[in-house]
């Protein structure tokens, strides 16, 4: 019975490891992020934020469609750097270390 909970405590992955829960934690706010930017400059959240229409020029530097794609693209850069810092996660986890 001794020899099952510590090949059970080996398996368990412990997220208070701050070598795992900090690269985690980066991960998920990056996917987080990322999904944020990809949305957020296409809904009417942007449209109607008051802090885009205080000056005329910043009105339509917000509404002009480069600068919502460039914000997108922030958000996808996002989004494949936290894909990539889970799969390494994972594969580190997999292979018995912890990054």
């Amino acid at each position: 019975m001794g020899e099952l909970s510590l090949f059970i405590q080996h398996l368990t992955f412990n997220i208070y490891n701050s070598h795992v829960s900090v690269p985690l934690f980066f991960a998920l706010y990056c996917l987080e992020a990322g999904l944020f930017f990809i949305v957020v400059p296409w809904t009417r959240l942007w449209t109607l934020n008051p802090l885009l229409h205080s000056n005329a020029a910043l009105t339509m530097l917000a509404g002009n469609p480069f600068l919502r794609g460039f914000v997108s693209g922030f958000g996808v850069v996002h989004l494949l750097i936290g894909i990539k810092d889970i799969i390494q996660i994972s594969q580190a986890r997999r292979q018995g270390r912890v990054e």
